[in-house]
Protein backbone atom coordinates (compact mmCIF):
# COMPACT_ATOMS: atom_id res chain seq x y z
CA UNK A 1 0.00 0.00 0.00
CA UNK A 2 2.96 2.47 1.18
CA UNK A 3 4.14 1.95 -1.96
CA UNK A 4 1.49 2.75 -4.32
CA UNK A 5 1.01 6.34 -2.59
CA UNK A 6 4.44 7.10 -2.89
CA UNK A 7 4.57 6.64 -6.51
CA UNK A 8 1.34 8.49 -6.31
CA UNK A 9 2.93 11.43 -4.96
CA UNK A 10 5.51 10.70 -7.75
CA UNK A 11 3.47 11.05 -10.29
CA UNK A 12 1.53 14.16 -8.68
CA UNK A 13 4.77 15.92 -8.23
CA UNK A 14 6.51 15.51 -11.54
CA UNK A 15 3.36 16.65 -13.47
CA UNK A 16 3.86 19.97 -10.75
CA UNK A 17 7.19 20.15 -12.64
CA UNK A 18 9.36 18.99 -9.38
CA UNK A 19 12.18 16.97 -9.71
CA UNK A 20 12.02 13.29 -8.34
CA UNK A 21 15.34 11.58 -6.92
CA UNK A 22 14.16 8.22 -5.34
CA UNK A 23 16.44 5.19 -4.15
CA UNK A 24 15.50 2.05 -5.59
CA UNK A 25 11.55 1.14 -7.35
CA UNK A 26 9.10 1.84 -5.53
CA UNK A 27 8.12 -1.66 -4.35
CA UNK A 28 12.00 -1.78 -2.81
CA UNK A 29 12.16 1.68 -1.05
CA UNK A 30 13.41 1.06 2.18
CA UNK A 31 10.63 1.97 4.47
CA UNK A 32 13.23 2.34 7.33
CA UNK A 33 14.46 5.85 5.93
CA UNK A 34 13.54 8.91 7.22
CA UNK A 35 12.79 9.78 3.24
CA UNK A 36 11.01 7.69 0.37
CA UNK A 37 11.90 10.79 -2.53
CA UNK A 38 13.92 13.36 -2.23
CA UNK A 39 11.87 16.09 -4.33
CA UNK A 40 13.18 19.68 -5.64
CA UNK A 41 11.78 22.40 -7.58
CA UNK A 42 14.50 25.64 -8.19
CA UNK A 43 15.32 26.58 -4.92
CA UNK A 44 12.70 24.19 -3.10
CA UNK A 45 13.79 21.03 -1.89
CA UNK A 46 11.67 18.28 0.31
CA UNK A 47 11.96 14.99 1.77
CA UNK A 48 8.89 13.06 1.22
CA UNK A 49 7.80 10.39 4.01
CA UNK A 50 4.39 8.14 3.80
CA UNK A 51 3.57 7.09 7.22
CA UNK A 52 0.30 3.95 7.72
CA UNK A 53 -0.17 5.43 10.83
CA UNK A 54 1.25 8.60 12.30
CA UNK A 55 0.88 7.69 15.99
CA UNK A 56 2.84 4.84 15.52
CA UNK A 57 6.04 6.93 15.14
CA UNK A 58 9.79 6.13 15.72
CA UNK A 59 11.55 8.56 17.72
CA UNK A 60 14.40 7.94 16.04
CA UNK A 61 12.88 8.63 12.65
CA UNK A 62 11.46 11.33 13.67
CA UNK A 63 14.91 13.51 14.82
CA UNK A 64 16.62 12.27 12.02
CA UNK A 65 13.67 14.16 9.75
CA UNK A 66 14.11 17.00 11.56
CA UNK A 67 17.94 16.73 11.24
CA UNK A 68 18.22 16.51 7.85
CA UNK A 69 15.56 19.56 6.88
CA UNK A 70 18.27 21.36 9.42
CA UNK A 71 21.14 20.74 7.24
CA UNK A 72 20.12 20.47 4.22
CA UNK A 73 17.51 24.05 4.51
CA UNK A 74 15.36 21.59 3.05
CA UNK A 75 11.66 20.90 4.55
CA UNK A 76 9.61 16.92 5.82
CA UNK A 77 6.35 16.64 2.94
CA UNK A 78 5.00 14.00 5.42
CA UNK A 79 1.73 12.02 3.83
CA UNK A 80 -0.34 10.58 6.59
CA UNK A 81 -3.22 7.93 5.75
CA UNK A 82 -4.30 7.03 9.00
CA UNK A 83 -3.83 7.06 12.86
CA UNK A 84 -5.16 5.31 15.97
CA UNK A 85 -8.76 5.98 15.19
CA UNK A 86 -9.47 6.20 11.92
CA UNK A 87 -7.97 7.77 8.46
CA UNK A 88 -6.83 11.17 8.40
CA UNK A 89 -9.49 13.94 7.09
CA UNK A 90 -8.42 15.78 4.34
CA UNK A 91 -8.01 19.87 4.09
CA UNK A 92 -6.43 19.16 7.49
CA UNK A 93 -3.23 19.40 9.20
CA UNK A 94 -1.91 16.64 12.03
CA UNK A 95 0.84 17.45 13.68
CA UNK A 96 2.79 14.84 15.54
CA UNK A 97 6.18 15.76 17.36
CA UNK A 98 6.19 19.30 15.72
CA UNK A 99 5.99 17.87 12.45
CA UNK A 100 2.98 18.26 9.89
CA UNK A 101 1.50 15.25 8.29
CA UNK A 102 -1.43 15.68 5.84
CA UNK A 103 -2.94 13.26 3.16
CA UNK A 104 -2.31 12.46 -0.52
CA UNK A 105 -5.68 14.36 -1.15
CA UNK A 106 -4.52 17.43 0.40
CA UNK A 107 -1.62 16.93 -1.49
CA UNK A 108 -2.63 16.75 -4.81
CA UNK A 109 -4.80 20.05 -4.31
CA UNK A 110 -2.10 21.72 -3.19
CA UNK A 111 0.31 20.89 -6.32
CA UNK A 112 -3.06 21.06 -8.68
CA UNK A 113 -5.37 24.10 -7.67
CA UNK A 114 -3.29 25.54 -4.98
CA UNK A 115 -6.29 24.97 -2.22
CA UNK A 116 -4.19 24.78 1.15
CA UNK A 117 -5.29 23.14 4.43
CA UNK A 118 -7.14 25.62 6.51
CA UNK A 119 -7.66 23.15 9.27
CA UNK A 120 -5.47 22.26 12.51
CA UNK A 121 -6.35 18.61 14.34
CA UNK A 122 -7.05 19.04 17.69
CA UNK A 123 -8.34 16.41 20.14
CA UNK A 124 -12.28 17.25 20.04
CA UNK A 125 -12.38 18.51 16.63
CA UNK A 126 -9.83 20.60 14.39
CA UNK A 127 -9.80 24.22 14.43
CA UNK A 128 -9.99 26.93 11.63
CA UNK A 129 -7.41 29.75 10.93
CA UNK A 130 -9.25 32.73 10.43
CA UNK A 131 -7.72 35.72 8.80
CA UNK A 132 -9.09 38.12 11.50
CA UNK A 133 -8.23 41.03 9.79
CA UNK A 134 -10.39 40.15 6.70
CA UNK A 135 -13.05 38.61 8.99
CA UNK A 136 -13.22 42.00 10.23
CA UNK A 137 -13.45 44.24 7.40
CA UNK A 138 -16.30 41.95 6.14
CA UNK A 139 -17.72 42.17 8.85
CA UNK A 140 -17.83 46.24 9.09
CA UNK A 141 -19.01 45.80 5.26
CA UNK A 142 -22.29 44.12 6.13
CA UNK A 143 -22.65 46.39 8.68
CA UNK A 144 -22.74 44.18 11.31
CA UNK A 145 -20.92 44.89 15.20
CA UNK A 146 -19.34 42.71 17.65
CA UNK A 147 -22.50 42.06 19.37
CA UNK A 148 -24.31 41.50 16.66
CA UNK A 149 -22.71 39.07 15.11
CA UNK A 150 -21.54 37.42 18.59
CA UNK A 151 -25.43 37.25 19.51
CA UNK A 152 -25.95 35.44 16.18
CA UNK A 153 -23.40 32.77 17.16
CA UNK A 154 -24.51 32.17 20.58
CA UNK A 155 -20.50 33.18 21.55
CA UNK A 156 -19.47 36.13 23.93
CA UNK A 157 -18.30 39.47 21.83
CA UNK A 158 -14.86 38.74 23.42
CA UNK A 159 -14.77 35.48 21.56
CA UNK A 160 -15.62 37.26 18.19
CA UNK A 161 -12.86 39.72 19.36
CA UNK A 162 -10.01 36.79 20.50
CA UNK A 163 -11.04 35.36 16.64
CA UNK A 164 -10.37 38.60 14.95
CA UNK A 165 -7.10 39.42 16.18
CA UNK A 166 -6.42 35.71 16.20
CA UNK A 167 -5.75 35.04 19.44
CA UNK A 168 -8.39 32.18 19.68
CA UNK A 169 -9.61 29.66 16.61
CA UNK A 170 -13.10 28.45 16.07
CA UNK A 171 -13.97 24.97 15.51
CA UNK A 172 -14.84 23.61 12.34
CA UNK A 173 -18.18 23.76 13.51
CA UNK A 174 -18.26 27.68 14.84
CA UNK A 175 -16.14 28.61 11.71
CA UNK A 176 -18.84 27.46 9.70
CA UNK A 177 -21.27 29.36 11.32
CA UNK A 178 -19.51 32.01 10.53
CA UNK A 179 -18.90 31.75 7.28
CA UNK A 180 -22.80 31.28 7.07
CA UNK A 181 -23.02 34.43 8.34
CA UNK A 182 -19.88 36.37 6.59
CA UNK A 183 -20.55 34.72 3.50
CA UNK A 184 -17.02 34.75 2.50
CA UNK A 185 -14.58 31.80 2.24
CA UNK A 186 -11.50 33.92 1.92
CA UNK A 187 -11.65 34.44 5.62
CA UNK A 188 -10.06 30.88 5.80
CA UNK A 189 -6.73 31.62 6.09
CA UNK A 190 -4.85 28.68 4.12
CA UNK A 191 -1.90 26.91 6.05
CA UNK A 192 1.16 26.57 3.78
CA UNK A 193 2.24 23.52 4.32
CA UNK A 194 5.46 24.22 2.82
CA UNK A 195 6.95 26.67 5.39
CA UNK A 196 6.11 25.32 8.18
CA UNK A 197 9.07 25.69 10.96
CA UNK A 198 10.57 23.04 11.98
CA UNK A 199 12.18 23.40 15.10
CA UNK A 200 15.12 21.55 16.25
CA UNK A 201 18.14 21.82 18.29
CA UNK A 202 21.37 19.35 16.81
CA UNK A 203 23.50 19.74 20.23
CA UNK A 204 20.06 18.46 22.26
CA UNK A 205 22.26 16.47 24.75
CA UNK A 206 19.02 13.54 24.84
CA UNK A 207 20.07 12.72 20.84
CA UNK A 208 23.26 11.50 21.54
CA UNK A 209 22.02 8.89 24.57
CA UNK A 210 22.39 5.73 23.69
CA UNK A 211 24.24 5.48 20.95
CA UNK A 212 26.57 3.11 20.40
CA UNK A 213 29.40 3.11 18.06
CA UNK A 214 31.21 0.04 16.97
CA UNK A 215 35.17 -0.36 17.30
CA UNK A 216 35.55 1.18 13.81
CA UNK A 217 32.88 3.70 14.25
CA UNK A 218 34.67 5.19 17.81
CA UNK A 219 37.76 5.14 15.98
CA UNK A 220 36.16 7.48 13.29
CA UNK A 221 34.92 9.81 15.50
CA UNK A 222 38.20 10.12 17.93
CA UNK A 223 39.95 10.89 14.99
CA UNK A 224 37.24 13.36 14.22
CA UNK A 225 37.44 15.06 17.56
CA UNK A 226 41.21 15.20 16.89
CA UNK A 227 40.57 17.28 14.01
CA UNK A 228 38.19 19.80 15.25
CA UNK A 229 35.36 18.78 13.59
CA UNK A 230 32.06 18.31 14.63
CA UNK A 231 29.90 15.50 13.85
CA UNK A 232 26.36 13.75 13.38
CA UNK A 233 25.78 10.15 13.62
CA UNK A 234 22.58 8.27 11.68
CA UNK A 235 22.69 5.12 14.11
CA UNK A 236 20.05 3.60 13.37
CA UNK A 237 19.86 3.37 9.80
CA UNK A 238 16.77 5.66 9.00
CA UNK A 239 19.28 7.68 6.25
CA UNK A 240 21.86 5.93 3.75
CA UNK A 241 24.99 6.87 5.17
CA UNK A 242 25.79 6.90 8.50
CA UNK A 243 27.37 10.72 9.62
CA UNK A 244 27.65 14.42 8.70
CA UNK A 245 30.71 16.41 9.45
CA UNK A 246 30.37 19.87 10.11
CA UNK A 247 33.48 22.76 10.41
CA UNK A 248 33.56 23.16 14.30
CA UNK A 249 33.56 26.80 14.15
CA UNK A 250 30.29 27.46 11.57
CA UNK A 251 28.40 23.88 12.37
CA UNK A 252 25.35 23.85 11.00
CA UNK A 253 25.52 27.43 8.94
CA UNK A 254 28.55 26.97 7.18
CA UNK A 255 28.09 27.27 4.02
CA UNK A 256 29.69 25.32 0.92
CA UNK A 257 32.54 22.61 1.51
CA UNK A 258 30.18 21.98 4.59
CA UNK A 259 28.28 19.64 5.57
CA UNK A 260 29.63 16.76 4.35
CA UNK A 261 27.94 13.51 4.06
CA UNK A 262 29.85 10.22 4.81
CA UNK A 263 29.34 6.66 4.56
CA UNK A 264 31.56 3.82 6.16
CA UNK A 265 33.02 0.65 5.80
CA UNK A 266 34.86 -1.73 7.31
CA UNK A 267 34.37 -5.22 6.09
CA UNK A 268 35.96 -6.10 2.99
CA UNK A 269 33.45 -6.56 0.43
CA UNK A 270 30.55 -4.85 1.82
CA UNK A 271 30.67 -1.88 0.42
CA UNK A 272 26.62 -0.91 0.22
CA UNK A 273 25.62 -0.01 -2.89
CA UNK A 274 22.28 1.64 -1.98
CA UNK A 275 24.10 3.38 0.41
CA UNK A 276 26.84 4.78 -2.33
CA UNK A 277 24.10 6.00 -4.93
CA UNK A 278 22.38 7.77 -2.10
CA UNK A 279 25.36 9.73 -1.07
CA UNK A 280 26.18 10.14 -5.14
CA UNK A 281 22.40 11.44 -5.43
CA UNK A 282 22.98 14.16 -2.40
CA UNK A 283 26.30 15.10 -3.88
CA UNK A 284 24.44 15.81 -7.13
CA UNK A 285 21.37 17.50 -5.85
CA UNK A 286 22.55 19.91 -3.01
CA UNK A 287 25.71 20.31 -4.48
CA UNK A 288 27.98 19.36 -1.19
CA UNK A 289 30.79 17.01 -0.79
CA UNK A 290 30.05 13.50 -0.19
CA UNK A 291 32.58 11.05 1.81
CA UNK A 292 32.96 7.24 2.02
CA UNK A 293 35.98 6.38 5.06
CA UNK A 294 36.56 2.20 4.51
CA UNK A 295 38.94 0.34 6.52
CA UNK A 296 42.48 0.15 4.74
CA UNK A 297 41.37 -3.50 3.62
CA UNK A 298 38.05 -3.02 2.28
CA UNK A 299 37.70 -3.56 -1.82
CA UNK A 300 35.99 -0.70 -3.87
CA UNK A 301 33.92 -2.69 -6.84
CA UNK A 302 34.25 -1.65 -9.87
CA UNK A 303 30.60 -0.33 -10.36
CA UNK A 304 30.98 2.27 -7.91
CA UNK A 305 34.11 3.37 -9.02
CA UNK A 306 34.46 7.18 -10.79
CA UNK A 307 31.25 8.46 -9.69
CA UNK A 308 32.73 11.65 -7.95
CA UNK A 309 32.46 10.63 -4.36
CA UNK A 310 35.53 10.90 -2.32
CA UNK A 311 36.98 7.91 -0.83
CA UNK A 312 39.21 7.40 1.82
CA UNK A 313 41.11 5.09 3.88
CA UNK A 314 41.33 5.15 7.55
CA UNK A 315 45.18 5.54 7.54
CA UNK A 316 44.94 7.80 5.38
CA UNK A 317 42.79 10.21 8.33
CA UNK A 318 44.66 9.37 10.70
CA UNK A 319 47.57 11.19 9.59
CA UNK A 320 45.82 14.32 9.46
CA UNK A 321 45.99 16.80 11.91
CA UNK A 322 43.69 19.75 11.72
CA UNK A 323 40.96 20.94 9.58
CA UNK A 324 42.75 22.60 6.56
CA UNK A 325 44.66 19.14 5.95
CA UNK A 326 41.30 17.39 6.24
CA UNK A 327 40.04 19.22 3.69
CA UNK A 328 43.22 19.17 1.38
CA UNK A 329 43.19 15.18 2.33
CA UNK A 330 39.18 15.31 0.80
CA UNK A 331 39.91 17.31 -2.49
CA UNK A 332 42.97 15.37 -3.44
CA UNK A 333 41.54 11.91 -2.93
Amino acid sequence: MTSTVIEQINNLLKKANYETFLLGSFATTKSKFCFDLIVKKDDLIFSVKVFPNIDNLNQDLVSDIKSLSLILKSKPLLIGIKNRYQKLEDNTIYVRNGLPFITLKTLEKILTHNIYPYILARRGGGVVFLDGNLMKEIREQHSITRKELSEKLGITKRTVSSYENESMRPSEEMAQKILGILEDSEIFKKINIFKWNIKYDMEDKEIFEGIELSEFESHVENIIKDIGLSSYWYKKGSIPFKLSLFSSIDKIESRGFYPLFSALSEEQGKVNEINFNCLKMFNDLFHKTALYIIDNNVKIPGTIKGKDIHIVKIKNLEEVDDEEEFIELIQDS
